[in-house]
């Protein structure tokens, strides 16, 4: 019997608990500084220590990105794996698998029966955890491990807690992508391989849930120079950003012609456009399985860009677009930017949380609440919250075939584009001081 199973529950509870301000979670800086960490017996409750780690990797939808899981093994009737994933949550402690007894989700988010749908879905990892391990990797030092090809999670779920921990203790890094290109303190990315340690020090990620100022500044530091000077006149610069694969409003040509002429009622509106950007490290190899998946997208954000021209009445309205940028190009271009319409998620993050500026986000209905906002101001030290479009102005059409089927991955489409119009111009002359 499991007697002290609610003491190893506790204890993953613990070791998931953030050493800084959403930075750095506790086994992680108990692997960094110390090169091991211990989890309680199910059995008998008493200390264990982790006995080998493995780095696996396991399929990300929708592009098939072989991305890292962390697993850690402990001795005691049984083998026992604790294993971390889920950059988006800063890698906590995702998992308990007592083999042949007991599989346990930890953590609090997502909701139950999401978390089951995780572990259905990394069976094939669990398993392999039985299969014959790879070469035995012998460290010297701790290791941290980072490095995603979502640039939003590279810069907000990693790179803060890598220098808050980076302040208390020197640790030695291996990165596997790098989205952002080079960075200070970064070593060159390498391409992904399994590892396995059967004794400590051990390898670890290093996560949190919180873009701190100075992180944000030292990105905005390290940016190139913009491809486009900014305009000239006192019109207003507004980055209007469109999603294309997934999660996309349907109709939001129609809100954009309506908003356009709203705006021009108060000023004579530049625009820059933005859709899908490419990570900074596209050339590596390892971005080869969603090569083409990228090119295509490039060239949906250039058909949809000629669109968006001409819902504002022409070129003369357009002061840039992103096309062809990388995504840290496309940042550099963002710090232009008076005002935003993006939709919710990571393409909202590239302008939104390197700087303080106002906006207006939409996305599908589920998404659209005071609960957004709030979650946009708290994941970034220099983000303002974003204004939300109503939710009673959003209908849900659809999943979106590239992601799971999931409230927040709908595709959708704005009920009364005039009104959502109105809404977002009335934000703009709020957050800019404009008079009508």
């Amino acid at each position: 019997m499991l007697d002290h199973l609610q003491a190893t529950l506790d204890r993953i509870e613990a070791l998931n608990a953030y050493v800084h301000d959403q930075q750095v979670r506790q086994f992680q800086h108990d692997i960094l500084t110390t090169g091991s960490f211990q989890l309680a017996s199910p059995w008998s409750g008493r200390p264990l220590e982790c006995v080998e780690a493995r780095l696996i990797a396991y399929i990300n939808d929708p592009y098939h990105f072989k991305l890292p899981l962390y697993a850690y093994r402990f001795q005691d009737r049984t083998d026992i794996w604790v294993m971390s994933f889920q950059i988006g949550l800063g890698f906590p402690l995702c998992a308990l698998f007592i083999n042949g007894v007991y599989l346990a989700y930890t953590q609090a988010r997502p909701p139950l029966p999401a978390a089951y749908a995780i572990l259905k879905r990394l069976a094939p990892e669990f398993d392999a955890l039985a299969e014959t391990a790879p070469e035995e990797t012998v460290l010297t030092e701790p290791l941290a491990i980072l490095g995603h090809p979502n640039f939003a999670h590279h810069m907000w779920n990693e790179l803060p807690a890598l220098n808050r921990l980076r302040s208390d203790t020197p640790i030695s890094i291996q990165t596997l992508f790098a989205p952002l290109g080079p960075l200070d303190g970064l070593p060159d990315p390498v391409p992904f391989r399994a590892l396995h340690c059967q004794r400590k020090p051990y390898f670890s990620p290093i996560g949190g849930e919180l873009l701190d100022q100075q992180t944000a500044r030292g990105l905005t530091t390290q940016l190139p120079a913009p491809a486009t000077a900014p305009p000239q006149d006192d019109a207003p610069l507004i980055w209007i950003a469109h999603r294309e694969d997934g999660r996309s409003c349907e109709n939001f040509l129609e809100m954009l012609q309506a908003f356009d002429q709203e705006v021009r009622q108060l000023c004579t509106p530049r625009y820059v456009f933005d859709s899908f950007s490419a990570p900074a490290d596209l050339q590596q190899s390892w971005y080869d399985p969603v090569r083409t998946a990228f090119e295509a997208r490039q060239g949906q954000s250039e058909v949809i860009f000629k669109a968006m021209t001409e819902a504002v009445g022409g070129p003369e309205a357009v002061h840039a677009t992103t096309s062809g940028l990388t995504v840290t190009q496309a940042l550099a271009l963002a710090q232009h930017a008076d005002f935003y319409i993006t939709p919710v998620g990571s393409i909202q993050h590239k302008v939104a949380w390197l700087q303080s500026i106002p906006g207006l986000v939409h996305g599908p209905h589920g998404s659209m609440n005071w609960h957004v906002a709030n979650w946009h101001g708290q994941k970034s030290e220099i983000a303002v919250p974003p204004c939300v479009l109503p939710s009673e102005l959003v209908e849900d059409t659809g999943a979106s075939a590239h992601h799971p089927n999931a409230a927040r991955n709908m595709n959708y489409r704005i009920i009364n584009p005039d009104a959502a119009a109105r809404v977002a111009a009335n934000h703009l002359c709020e957050a800019l001081g404009l008079t009508r």
